[in-house]
């Protein structure tokens, strides 16, 4: 017969699983206040500019198969840049493809064109650059008229 104090233990209890949360979320907190608001805008800007090149290849893949001119357009708010939307092109109507994605306030966005179309064969109507400026780094998203290919290079 085993007794309670023989038996092995095999799990965590809760305050164990609190007590390690809470060194976590301590660590984190300091991480965050040592890295700066700066760095964290330079973080965004990089994962900005890349989940804008994804969409604008999901907005080129889009009207390859729909066989529909496919489009993101960027929204302004005091002459800045704060966001965009996948829109798909029917004829003269056009109507929201994806949901809107913002921009981070503390990333600059300028492009060449407020709406970046792609053609039923992927191709873009014409070639174009977004510039993402954080404080100590700048992304440009280009994209190529005969491919409507988009690159992400850190400048």
């Amino acid at each position: 017969m085993r007794t309670r104090d023989a038996e092995i233990r095999t799990g965590f209890t809760l305050l164990e699983l609190v007590v390690t949360l809470s060194l976590l979320a301590t660590f984190a907190a300091i991480a965050m206040a040592r890295l700066g608001t700066s760095t964290q805008a330079n973080l965004s800007a990089s994962g900005d500019a890349r989940r804008l090149s994804l969409d604008l290849l999901q907005a080129q893949r889009r009207a390859i198969t729909t066989g529909n001119n496919h489009f993101l357009a960027f929204t302004s708010s005091g002459g800045k840049i704060v966001s965009y939307q996948l829109f798909q092109r029917v004829g003269a109507s056009t109507t929201a493809a994806d949901a809107v994605h913002v921009f981070n306030g503390s990333v600059a966005v300028t492009s060449s064109a407020t709406n970046l179309e792609f053609q039923f064969d992927g191709t873009a109507l014409v070639a174009y650059t977004i510039t993402l400026a954080a404080p100590d780094v700048t992304y440009q998203v280009t994209v190529a008229a005969s491919t409507g290919y988009a690159a992400v290079a850190k400048l």
